[in-house]
């Protein structure tokens, strides 16, 4: 069985990707051509597959912490001392508070995992879009059409 991932790790992998993303502007003047528009979006294809485990991982590591934080809190409970309800309740808050933490960044990593899938998304049709605008100008241009 393999160890699960960290909200850490999550995020580890996210930035990576991100750098992965990146598309650099072409030279000042510079236009981009078919071919490094397709380059690109075969980058972008390669980081889509790996952002879809990057997010299922993170769900998965999601999961976990909120059913850590849940197991904590109720058997936490009946032990808590305090003469009043407010008493308690903070008792209770401290005594789950590492569970809590961990459940925060995990929430933390998924919402940066599912930004970085929206990333991917937005970046692929920048590009379609992109090499749509390239074949009309060919197409303008009276060029015969690559590929």
């Amino acid at each position: 069985m393999t160890e699960m991932p960290s909200a850490a790790d999550i995020e580890g992998w996210v930035a990576s990707m991100r750098q992965e993303l990146a598309i650099g502007a072409p030279a000042p003047g510079g236009v981009r051509t078919p071919d490094q528009i397709l380059h690109e979006l075969e980058r972008v294809d390669g980081v889509a597959a790996q952002a879809i485990r990057v997010v299922k991982e993170a769900d998965k590591v999601r999961a976990a912490t909120s059913e850590a934080l849940v197991l904590a809190r109720a058997k936490t409970t009946g032990r808590v001392q305090g003469a009043t309800a407010a008493e308690r309740a903070a008792a209770l808050d401290l005594e789950i508070a590492e569970e809590r933490v961990a459940n925060a960044a995990a929430q933390i990593a998924y919402r940066y995992a599912k930004d970085l899938a929206d990333l991917v998304d937005s970046r692929k049709s920048s590009l379609q879009t992109q090499a749509k605008l390239v074949l009309a100008t060919y197409q303008l241009a009276g060029l015969p059409r690559r590929g």
